[in-house]
């Protein structure tokens, strides 16, 4: 979703709690259980936010490669940097060529902050 401004983008207030409807609906948006705002802040460069529903609740992705990708493949040709998240900043490199069959290329850096396992609960 293209925003006029960062003021707008960090304007963005969700309510953890309520249904994802009442937040599309919020948006002018009828689908999706994730929205991703955007503003360019200059020609290589754009400010965004990622909101998805997650356990019935509403939360803010910081850092989204999988967000980032198909934004960039929309502002092809573009190459720059997105700088994700309201209070923890993820800086996402982005490379798209045109938009018809576009190569997309996504990097940047990561700290590992925990470790574990995943395991089937029986039943």
């Amino acid at each position: 979703v293209a925003l006029d401004s960062e003021a707008a983008l960090d304007a963005i207030a969700v309510d953890p709690t309520a249904p994802p409807a009442a937040f599309q609906a919020q948006c002018g948006l009828p689908h999706g259980l994730a929205l991703y705002f955007y503003v360019r802040t200059g020609e290589a460069a754009a400010r965004t936010r990622m909101f998805c529903s997650e356990g019935g609740r509403w939360i803010e992705d910081v850092a989204t490669g999988s967000a980032a990708g198909p934004l960039a493949a929309h502002l092809a040709p573009f190459q720059g940097t997105f700088v994700q998240g309201s209070t923890r900043r993820a800086h996402i490199e982005v490379k798209s060529s045109a938009r018809e069959g576009a190569r997309v290329e996504i990097g940047g850096a990561v700290l590992r902050v925990a470790s574990g396992t995943w395991a089937a609960l029986p039943g």
